[in-house]
C-alpha cells in the first residue's frame, strides 16, 4: 500500500506537529487501500499506469476485442507482458465524478476534535532510552527526556460512493468495499493510524445518464485518528566543569585543599625513558 501523503506548508515542522491525521491522510490511505485491494482481482480488476494514477486509455478508434489480451483484433497479442487499461476507476470524488464506470469514488465527510482528556494530555514527556558502556564492560540504561507531548484525536466520516451501469457491479462492488473495511484490511488500517469504526451502507438509487441508466450506492466510513506534538526540551545541563584549587605550591609544607589529595607516581619504563 502506498499513498502520496506529504504536506508541502512548513507549519508542521515550526510548530513540531509529527501527527495530523484529520482530511489529507485518512482520505488517501482510504484511496491507497481500495486500490491495492482491487488490484488482486481478475473481474474488477484496477489498473494503474507509470505515475500511480487508474490506467483509463482512450477507447477511440479501437477494433472489437481490444479488450481483451490475446482475443481477435487484440492490440497486445504480440505483448507476452500486457499492461491492460483498468476495468474499475478508484479515485477522489469531485475530480473524477462521471468520467468512467463503474467507478469508486472517496471523499471527506468532515471531522471534528475528540479530546482524549481535558488538557490534551498536556504534562506527557517522551523519553530517550541511552545505552552507555564502559572500558571494562559495564553497562548501564540511562533515560533522559527529549520532548513534551500534548495529543488528541479526530473522529470524521469517509463517504464512498459507488456507480455503475450495472446493477450486479454496484451490488458487487459494495459488498466487496465493505468486506475490505469489516475485515480484510481492519488491522492494517490500525496499525497505520486510521481506525474503520462500523460502516453504514446506504439504499440504492438510480438516475437516467444520458441514454443509460446510473446505479449508485453510497458507503459512510466512521473513522477515528490522532494528532501529535512534540515539543523538543532543551538540554538543562549543557557542560559540567571541574575546578582544582592547589593553592601555593611553592613554599615547602603548604597547607593541601581540604577537599583534594594528589596522588603522583612514575613507572619503570617512564625512568628508563628519562635516562
Amino acid at each position: 500500500m502506498s499513498s502520496n501523503n506529504f504536506f508541502k506548508s512548513d507549519l508542521n515542522g515550526i510548530y513540531n506537529i509529527v501527527q495530523s491525521s484529520m482530511i489529507v491522510y485518512p482520505k488517501e490511505v482510504i484511496i491507497a487501500t481500495l486500490r491495492d485491494y482491487f488490484s488482486k482481482d481478475s473481474y474488477y480488476h484496477f489498473s494503474k499506469d507509470q505515475f500511480g494514477f487508474p490506467n483509463t486509455t482512450d477507447h477511440t478508434d479501437l477494433p472489437p476485442g481490444a479488450d481483451l489480451p490475446y482475443g481477435p483484433g487484440s492490440q497486445f497479442i504480440l505483448n507476452p507482458h500486457p499492461v491492460l487499461p483498468t476495468r474499475l476507476f478508484i479515485g477522489e470524488n469531485y475530480r473524477y465524478n462521471g468520467i468512467f464506470y463503474p467507478a469508486i469514488l472517496v471523499k471527506s465527510g468532515g471531522s471534528k476534535y475528540v479530546p482524549i482528556s481535558i488538557n490534551r494530555n498536556e504534562g506527557t514527556i517522551k523519553y530517550e532510552r541511552l545505552l552507555l558502556v564502559d572500558g571494562y564492560g559495564n553497562q548501564t540504561v540511562v533515560t533522559k527526556p527529549v520532548a513534551l507531548v500534548t495529543a488528541g484525536a479526530w473522529q470524521g466520516t469517509i463517504i464512498i460512493d459507488i456507480m455503475s451501469r450495472s446493477l450486479r457491479a454496484r451490488d458487487d462492488l459494495a459488498e466487496q468495499v465493505g468486506m475490505c473495511f469489516t475485515e480484510v484490511n481492519f488491522e492494517a488500517l490500525h496499525q497505520i493510524g486510521v481506525i474503520v469504526k462500523p460502516i453504514s451502507i446506504s439504499g440504492t438509487s438510480e438516475t437516467d445518464d444520458r441514454n443509460d441508466k446510473l446505479f449508485r450506492q453510497t458507503i459512510t466510513l466512521e473513522i477515528r485518528t490522532e494528532w501529535r506534538r512534540e515539543i523538543p526540551i532543551v538540554n538543562t545541563i549543557d557542560a559540567i566543569n571541574f575546578t582544582a584549587n592547589f593553592l601555593d605550591l611553592s613554599q615547602e609544607n603548604s597547607p593541601v585543599a581540604s577537599n583534594m589529595t594528589i596522588h603522583t607516581g612514575i613507572n619503570l619504563a617512564d625512568m628508563l625513558a628519562k635516562m
